[in-house]
């Protein structure tokens, strides 16, 4: 029942803001979905939990869990803090800044303290909010990596395992990344029910600059997020903010302002695991968009802060959904101008490419190395996967029925393809066999895969088409 009132508040505050028409496409695409995705989280097996916790380590770095506490319901900061102490990799320890105005956070740490190593609680003065009072617990925490965790959320039990794990293995190749992150999944305030996991994307550079996808769990090394800290000014969004400055930070230390040629995954590591559990309840963000609209402000703030460092003119805008973001690049928007101010503008990128429709239906578009389309089969007025299908990403390959090559990537682009470019009308036809359809795939692949050689980017950008 508490998700159907969730639901209803979501549905009516985006009738508002994008009108009816726009809210029953929604509106039937989560029906629709919810009858596809069945999820159910299934916890690590004993045997491998007492695996995990006989595990030898060539680096066994501290790792810090700093939490912001605001008069947390007593059963919300305890199973919490169960969640850290109950961990199969040791090595921790958990920071709560209390801005409470009452004892009832106090109570409940006291008391684990008593039990449990490894807790380190701090009174603060007063109520600075998210930022402050998590840059206050920032001063504490001690570890080699710091992760930022809320108030209200849980660890699953192999969290610190996974993340050491990873950092074991970067140590090995000699790098030491700046971020790292895990994927999630949303709970009940009573913890019945596990829904909307989000497996996410290894670090995709235009797709971060659309929404926060890293989101929960996030681990920072430790002099990279005492450096930067939290900003106040950007409450609400404060992740997503901490995150871009990282990008930037990374991008200022490494000499390379160009985006997807930099190469990321030396410096943000994803970990492929469903290791948090965003708790959702009438004040958590995950329930009720509506209560904290401010925050989706402070994200486009902090994407608008992130782009004037870059030389790009561009302008940032929301997209339906609360919380994703738009870049368009200005300049002449005369035929497909702003495919063409993208690759001005990017020097990282050669080519771009959208969607190809049959029956009102995605049959071409993004794709991965081995030729399958990624978000074959979704509705044109459907988002897809937590909105993935209408943003802005970086991707191994598009279809050549609808792309724009670089100007000095057009020879290659004709040499490899065999095709004049731009293509003839007849190969942006819906009604082709499925043996031209395949032979386009192939084509398409082939050149795009050159591309990346070149260390060239390509985008793949749901709104426009090619001339």
């Amino acid at each position: 029942m508490l998700l159907s009132v969730a639901n209803l508040k979501k549905t009516i505050n985006y009738l508002k803001k994008n009108g009816p028409e726009d809210t029953c496409y929604a509106a039937l695409e989560r029906i629709v979905t919810r009858k596809q995705r069945k999820y159910r989280y299934e916890p690590p097996a004993e045997d491998e939990l007492q695996h995990q916790m006989n595990a030898s380590w060539s680096w066994h770095p501290k790792l810090s869990l700093v939490v912001p506490a605001y008069e947390t319901k007593p059963i919300f900061m305890q199973d919490l803090i169960l969640s850290v102490v109950e961990q199969t990799y040791r090595n921790y320890e958990l920071v709560i800044a209390d801005a409470s105005e009452t004892d009832v956070v106090e109570k409940v740490v006291k008391d684990f303290q008593t039990q449990y190593e490894g807790i380190v609680y701090v009174r603060l003065e007063g109520n600075g909010g998210i930022s402050d009072n998590t840059n206050a617990a920032l001063d504490h925490a001690t570890g080699e990596y710091i992760g930022l965790l809320d108030h209200d959320d849980l660890l699953t039990q192999d969290t610190l395992y996974y993340v050491a794990k990873e950092l074991e293995k970067c140590r090995k190749k000699k790098l030491s990344p700046e971020l790292l992150y895990t994927d999630e999944d949303k709970t009940n305030e009573y913890l019945e029910v596990y829904y909307e996991p989000n497996k996410k994307r290894n670090f995709n550079y235009d797709l971060i600059l659309t929404n926060n996808y890293i989101c929960h769990l996030a681990f920072y090394r430790a002099d990279i997020i005492r450096k930067l800290g939290l900003r106040k000014e950007y409450d609400g969004a404060q992740d997503y903010d901490l995150v871009l400055r990282t990008m930037a930070l990374i991008e200022e230390q490494t000499g390379k302002m160009t985006g997807t040629k930099l190469p990321w995954e030396e410096h943000i590591r994803h970990i492929p695991h469903i290791l948090y559990h965003w708790r959702c309840h009438e004040e958590s963000t995950a329930l009720n968009t509506a209560s904290k609209s401010y925050a989706y402000e402070a994200g486009k703030r902090a994407l608008e802060d992130y782009v004037k460092g870059k030389s790009w003119d561009v302008q940032v805008s929301h997209l339906k959904h609360l919380g994703f973001y738009r870049i368009e690049y200005l300049g002449n928007t005369e035929g497909d101008g702003n495919r063409e101010m993208i690759l001005r503008q990017r020097g990282d990128l050669g080519v771009i490419g959208g969607a190809v429709y049959n029956n009102h239906k995605i049959s071409g578009g993004a794709m991965r190395q081995d030729g399958t389309v990624m978000y074959r089969g979704l509705h044109e007025r459907f988002s897809g996967y937590l909105n993935r299908g209408v943003l802005q990403q970086d991707v191994d390959a598009v279809d050549l029925r609808n792309m724009t090559v670089r100007k000095d990537l057009i020879s290659l682009f004709e040499e490899t393809t065999g095709l004049p470019y731009p293509v003839p009308e007849k190969y942006r036809m819906q009604m082709l066999t499925e043996e031209e359809i395949e032979n386009i795939r192939k084509k398409s692949l082939s050149f795009c895969n050159k591309v990346r050689k070149k260390n060239i980017g390509i985008l793949y950008d749901p709104v426009g088409k090619a001339k």
